[in-house]
């Protein structure tokens, strides 16, 4: 990589790390606005998986040779996107949100952060697009995971 393109990956990092925490300072927000234990259990989960991005994030900014590194172990990680959330109608979320409000919510927000990512692997080249594709793919992990939550709890009623 050029000096150029170490400054766009360390410019890449920094917004990444500034979306993790707004993410996590979402998620703990609305577990510090609902009541149901279940809920803020999950959001706090939620929260704490963007602190580990945050953490791993900055641990890619401080030593540039794990973004190779972690691009490589994001790549060998399946993921599936089933698109359980993709229709679901997004409520905002309220003080009596139930599980699957949090759910859906989150799968969007997910979603939007996949797309992100998405756009800018495409408009780039090189280890940029590895980085934002990983980027991409890990978010993807991430709304599998509420998905699954959200179909466990509507297995689970019935």
């Amino acid at each position: 990589m050029t000096m150029a393109d170490d400054q766009r990956v360390e410019g890449i990092l920094r917004e990444a790390i500034q979306g993790e925490i707004e993410s996590y300072e979402l998620y703990t927000g609305l577990a510090e606005r609902v009541t149901a234990p279940q809920i803020k259990d999950a959001l706090c989960e939620l929260a704490q998986e963007e602190l580990g991005h945050k953490a791993l994030l900055e641990k890619m900014l401080t030593n540039p040779g794990q973004v190779r590194l972690q691009i490589r172990k994001i790549e060998a990680e399946a993921v599936q996107d089933a698109g359980v959330g993709d229709h679901l109608i997004v409520e905002p979320l309220k003080a009596d949100a139930t599980f699957q409000d949090v759910c859906i919510f989150a799968s969007q927000k997910e979603q939007q952060s996949y797309e992100l990512y998405h756009r800018l692997a495409e408009q780039n080249s090189g280890e940029i697009q590895a980085l934002f594709t990983a980027m991409a793919k890990d978010e993807l992990r991430h709304k599998d995971l509420v998905e699954r939550w959200y179909e466990e709890d509507i297995y689970q009623d019935n």
